[in-house]
């Protein structure tokens, strides 16, 4: 089985569409990647917001890494799964990464991407293609059913910085992805889904 894939702009409604979709699952499993591995009181309220809307008898899974051998794990035992979403998981992704190829903190990543060439950029490219296409694969070799959440990035606005241009270049290739692979695609405005594919 193929997944659905949910784009939209930010607070567009895709998270409540998304929700909707899998209304009559027995059990779901809901996929936060919105894991806080750095301090942020703005995206902590965010995370609280979501997880009040979230029906309560939903299981939910807080993670960003290793998410296909999570979906193997617990196939079984879940009627379906909701990811939420693409962007928070490769930005969470991208720092782990980098990070821990640096060994720096947050507030150098930055400085230091910049005299990253083409190619060592490619490399990263290369690490977070590589986690969305083992849990393509996974979802679709265990028969799983999917709802994944995206942001339509190239909607918003253009970042200052040469690492947010890049970043923002690389999200719109990983949606595209996606959305190649994806059996169905939504795209939400003012809270009103349209189906694209």
């Amino acid at each position: 089985m193929s997944y659905t894939l949910v784009t939209g702009g930010a607070k567009s409604g895709k998270s409540s569409f998304s929700e909707s979709l899998l209304k009559n699952e027995a059990s779901v499993c809901y996929i936060a990647t919105s894991v806080m591995e750095y301090p942020d009181e703005e995206m902590n309220a965010r995370i609280q917001h979501h997880q009040m809307a979230r029906p309560a008898a939903w299981y939910t899974e807080e993670r960003f890494l290793a998410i296909d051998e999570w979906i193997k794990e617990t196939s079984q035992k879940y009627d379906a799964y909701l990811l939420d979403c693409v962007t928070i998981m490769t930005t969470n992704l991208f720092f782990h990464l980098l990070s821990k190829e640096l060994d720096t903190d947050l507030e150098r990543i930055e400085t230091v991407f910049d005299h990253y060439t083409a190619k060592e950029r490619q490399k990263f490219e290369g690490q977070i293609f590589s986690e969305w296409e083992k849990i393509t694969k996974t979802i679709m070799e265990t028969d799983t059913k999917a709802v994944i959440v995206t942001n339509e990035v190239g909607s918003g606005i253009v970042p200052m910085t040469s690492l947010g241009r890049w970043f923002q270049d690389l999200l719109g290739k990983v949606n595209q992805y996606l959305a190649k692979e994806a059996e169905q695609v939504y795209f939400v405005v003012c809270g009103i889904p349209q189906k694209i594919k």
